[in-house]
């Protein structure tokens, strides 16, 4: 393990482009550590191993913490579980054995459940495993102020003022010493013990009295897992981009956004500086604001009977086209004149309308692509990173593009969206999507039950949450993993 401070000697630049970007988002960057052309495969790098890494913490805002990285070493040789491998191998299968013939249901579901076990046990490897006690630098500060917090803060102050002979700490080291001490309700003791040994390794004395205190502390703490967070931007070199990092236990109910790199995250956030509030940028709410498209290319049938009654239900101002290839003026229309874009169908929708056109545009749209690996980032070769539509979509200045990392089923998914949509985007319907017997909407008819009314149920103007609130409803552990989002935080008032 290595505390780095090589990252923050020639970042003047950085810092202060840092200090513009809201001081309600937490940022951190996960890049591969760099090796010699000499002991890379085949000359190239290859995302298909586990390897070391480096988190970068990059504060936002008026912030006094100056950027720091933490660089963790490939896993011992020991552990013989590679994170990377096991889903490079299932992703690499996962088609095929959904278009599978299969003896009985029986069989199809077996199936689907050795998949889901696969990746969850996939990304407890890579918290647990890779990421270790260090993943608590994924959580992101809460967003208000939190009387547990100040006591844990001041706890650690205090300890290492008393201590006699005093001892010298740095800014750096004491920012990291909180942060443990606070996301320890997600670590194990040993993990606790182990990162503060880490920090402060030539102080046994201190270290103790710290590890002590925060196991005291243990009890007090269990309010901090699902508390109110700030928005976590992940910075995810491309060669790792396909792992679903937004899936952790850590961070999987709190809002997420990724970005290839900071240029991208800093040049879309002053496109959208003057309508950004809070952290967020505003969209304002009305009855026509998106464009639906649904299953363009046929054969979805049973997807587009379930989407269109609800988007007659909950939607039926927006301009909606069912079982239709659009030509490119509709999707140029979507994109530059209109707030939202969802598209339900076969892919990303780039065979209606290329990227390079796309990249043409100045799109205004907040877009949805809930298709089948619609935001994968797709190797080239050569020197060249992984690409994809997404990235086309952000150098067009589209603020936000959800999407799917690899393939999903359509009845998951369609329960996902509905969730998603009906606690994001307001609606004058007299009645609330919580009263539609869901059983009988996924057969294919809209039946109402009498469990709630509409006013008890709280729409989530943030997106982002909305999203990872969404993805709990989702029946398929993968389907879930699968979605993730790139761009700014949306909010709609």
């Amino acid at each position: 393990m290595k505390f780095d401070t090589k990252f923050v000697d020639n970042a003047e630049s950085l810092k202060s482009k840092l200090k513009e970007l809201p001081k309600e988002w937490y940022m951190i960057q996960i890049t591969a550590q760099y090796e010699s052309p000499s002991v890379l495969k085949y000359g190239k790098f290859t995302s298909s191993e586990m390897h070391a890494i480096h988190i970068t913490v990059l504060p936002t805002g008026a912030s006094n913490m100056e950027p720091l990285c933490i660089t963790l070493p490939k896993p011992m040789t020991q552990v013989s579980y590679d994170v990377c491998k096991e889903v490079h191998k299932l992703l690499g299968n996962y088609k095929s054995e959904l278009q599978a013939t299969y003896a009985s249901y029986e069989e199809y579901w077996k199936m689907r459940k050795n998949q889901n076990n696969k990746m969850k046990a996939a990304i407890e490897a890579l918290e647990k495993i890779w990421l270790r006690e260090w993943r608590v630098l994924f959580m992101a500060d809460p967003i208000e102020d939190v009387d547990i917090v100040k006591e844990i803060h001041n706890m650690i102050d205090k300890l290492i003022l008393d201590f006699k002979p005093s001892v010298k700490i740095s800014q750096r080291c004491r920012w990291l010493l909180k942060k443990v001490s606070v996301g320890a309700c997600f670590l194990t003791r040993e993990e606790i013990a182990r990162a503060v040994k880490f920090l402060i390794p030539n102080n046994k004395k201190l270290a103790s009295n710290i590890i002590l205190s925060i196991y005291g502390k243990l009890s007090c703490m269990k309010e901090l897992e699902n508390i109110k967070r700030k928005t976590l931007v992940l910075i995810i070199e491309e060669n790792l981009d396909y792992l679903a990092f937004e899936a952790m236990e850590i961070i999987k109910c709190h809002p997420t956004t990724r970005f290839s790199c900071l240029h991208v995250v800093y040049a879309l956030f002053k496109e959208h500086e003057d309508t950004i509030v809070d952290g967020c940028k505003i969209i304002k709410a009305k009855d026509d604001m998106g464009i639906c498209v649904v299953n363009p290319s046929g054969g979805l049938n049973k997807m587009e009977q379930r989407l269109k009654l609800f988007m007659n239900f909950w939607l039926p101002k927006w301009k909606s086209s069912y079982n239709k290839e659009p030509d490119e003026k509709m999707f140029e229309d979507a994109l530059v004149n209109h707030d939202i874009l969802m598209y339900s169908g076969h892919g990303s929708g780039i065979q209606y309308v290329s990227g390079e056109d796309i990249e043409k545009m100045r799109v205004r749209s907040t877009v949805l692509l809930f298709g089948c690996n619609s935001v994968k980032l797709l190797v080239i070769g050569g020197r060249y990173p992984p690409y994809g539509v997404s990235n086309q979509y952000l150098i067009a200045c589209s603020p936000c593009l959800l999407g799917m990392l690899w393939e999903v089923t359509d009845a998951d998914i369609d329960k996902m969206t509905a969730n998603f949509i009906s606690s994001w985007i307001p609606s004058s319907s007299e009645k609330s999507w919580a009263e539609v017997d869901l059983n009988s909407w996924l057969s294919g008819t809209l039946k109402l039950t009498e469990n709630t009314k509409k006013e008890e149920i709280k729409l989530d103007s943030e997106m982002l949450r909305a999203v990872a609130n969404a993805k709990q409803t989702c029946s398929q552990y993968m389907t879930a993993a699968a979605i993730v989002v790139r761009g700014l935080p949306i909010k709609i008032t």
